[in-house]
């Protein structure tokens, strides 16, 4: 018994074309209905159906981008396209990516008839066949093939097992040679309405294919996705040096081409050249690292790892330290929009000043971890991060080689960290000593008064000064002054800022009483204390 999937966004429509099925054929199983392309992509992957009646448009994927995703993924699949009368460049479209019929709404009884009788002819020549089993088996071990090109051959993990079946879907490396280009979508060039309404596969595949059809005509490749946002090719060539410059203006060729036709921009990442099989990993990381330079000279280009100039060090000098000290200072305040506007000036200061993107990922490492520590202290953290971890998100943040994400990113998680903030501020208390804590760790570098913190508390001063005392064993003063310092000595440890700087930022009147604080509570000067934590 055949079976049939109907896809359309009105369920009207889809009840009344089942209820037609059912009466033309029974022996026809429709064994699902999807609203649009992405629902119907699942149903193929759970139900694996024979035929595929499909809108052309829907919302999410249509039918156009359906028919794409099928014939990659389910080219077995006979599709027949159901559209209205001004829909005809649709139909065009539809015919070219492989739909073998199509219908006009509204229906007719005579024309579904016929249609389901085609189908199911070719359903029937397609089984009789072992051809096409075969063919089926040759595409489920190309899909095997680039997993383990993913976790094989870039890896490092290779064996005679993976080459071999290789060439059983006819990919012969025969040159000495191999890099690895990275290609990955500008997602700024489509704009976040247009990517956040696609599937973000479809992208990846439409990059994929158009990689593969360069590579077909100029050299010997394999072109896969590797991920979501990145789309991966292996090179195989014959030298280091002549063959290198043939793969920078394939990239070109890729970068222009996309550019082109799809009005998005691509940034493609290149390795060296590593001679055998077992050093492919290489070319890849070095692809990979070549990408990340995106930070710092912008996408839409292609970069070649052996032109990626590496410096060792940032120095964070003033104009940065000003950038922070406003971020810290929206943030403070609770002001969201004063936090998206530090943001994106602490980091575009940052890509522009830094020398590698190391520096940038170090830099902002530094700064998500300094206001993880607060977020600790004010108990915010599962309120702020929800389920993940510090980790993974310093992860993914190294991972991003985009300037545009990285503003994006950055900013989210501050802005939401504000918001944490503000909201754990404006909550009553039970324990005014634990609210008053918390204030005083926010607003250390004012010049705060004991008076200013009651009020806060909505306590007396004079019972506010004992009882704080009583609680923490230290008056209010020494607390205030301990805070300062352990965030004086945080500054001096983890930056460059001149000690002057420090001294006021961290609510010192002068330089003087400064130094004169400081070597009462640790015993040396900040000097001292500086070249001993260097040293």
């Amino acid at each position: 018994m055949p079976r049939i999937v109907i896809v359309d966004d009105e369920s009207i429509f889809r009840k009344g074309l089942r209820k037609m099925i059912a009466d033309l054929d029974p022996d026809w199983e429709v064994v699902g209905e999807a609203r649009d392309g992405y629902e119907a992509l699942q149903l193929a992957q759970e139900i694996h159906p024979d035929a595929l009646l499909t809108d052309i448009r829907m919302p999410r994927m249509d039918g156009i981008q359906l028919q794409q995703m099928m014939r990659e993924r389910f080219p077995q699949v006979l599709c027949v396209v159901i559209s209205g009368f001004d829909d005809f460049v649709y139909v065009q479209q539809s015919m070219r990516q492989g739909a073998i019929d199509y219908m006009m709404k509204p229906i007719e009884r005579e024309e579904l008839a016929k249609v389901l009788s085609m189908l199911k002819e070719k359903i029937h020549l397609q089984q009789s066949i072992p051809v096409n089993k075969s063919h089926r088996e040759e595409y489920q071990i190309l899909q095997h093939v680039s997993e383990h090109l993913v976790t094989g051959l870039l890896r490092g993990s290779v064996n005679e097992a993976d080459l071999e079946l290789l060439k059983t879907v006819g990919i012969h490396f025969q040159e000495p040679y191999f890099t690895c280009m990275v290609i990955k979508l500008d997602k700024n060039s489509i704009g976040s309405e247009r990517y956040n309404h696609a599937d973000p596969s479809l992208f990846q595949l439409y990059i994929q294919q158009l990689v593969q059809e360069v590579l077909s005509r100029r050299t010997n490749g394999f072109c896969f996705i590797m991920s979501e946002t990145k789309v991966v090719a292996l090179l195989n060539i014959p030298d280091q040096e002549k063959a290198m410059l043939t793969v920078r203006e394939i990239g070109e060729t890729i970068r222009r081409q996309i550019t082109s036709l799809s009005n998005m921009t691509v940034t493609i990442g290149i390795g060296q050249a590593a001679e055998g099989v077992r050093l492919i990993s290489n070319a890849y990381n070095e692809a990979e690292i070549a990408l990340l330079h995106r930070l710092i000279l912008g996408g839409d280009r292609v970069l070649v790892y052996s032109d990626m100039v590496q410096v060792d060090s940032f120095n964070n000098g003033e104009a940065m330290a000003v950038s922070w000290d406003r971020l810290e200072q929206a943030i403070n305040e609770g002001k969201q929009e004063g936090v998206l506007c530090a943001a994106e000036v602490f980091i575009n200061e940052l890509c522009t000043h830094a020398g590698a993107p190391e520096a940038v990922h170090q830099q902002l490492c530094k700064l998500l971890i300094y206001y993880y520590e607060i977020a600790g202290k004010l108990g915010l953290t599962k309120q702020w991060l929800g389920m993940k971890d510090m980790k993974a998100v310093l992860f993914h943040i190294c991972s991003i080689s985009s300037r545009e994400e990285l503003v994006e990113e950055c900013s989210q998680l501050l802005v939401r960290l504000t918001e944490c903030i503000a909201s754990s501020t404006m909550q009553p208390e039970h324990d005014p000593i634990e609210k008053s804590i918390r204030y005083i760790e926010l607003h250390y570098s004012k010049a705060l008064t004991l008076k200013e913190v009651a009020d806060n508390v909505y306590l007396n001063a004079a019972y506010f000064s004992t009882l704080f005392k009583q609680r923490t064993g230290k008056s209010f003063i020494e607390r205030l002054t301990e805070i300062r310092i352990l965030e004086a000595k945080r500054r001096m440890a983890q930056s460059d800022h001149k000690v002057a700087n420090i001294a006021e930022q961290t609510g010192f009147s002068s330089i003087r009483h400064f130094n004169r604080v400081f070597k009462n509570e640790t015993g040396m000067s900040p000097k001292e204390y500086r070249d001993q934590i260097h040293s």
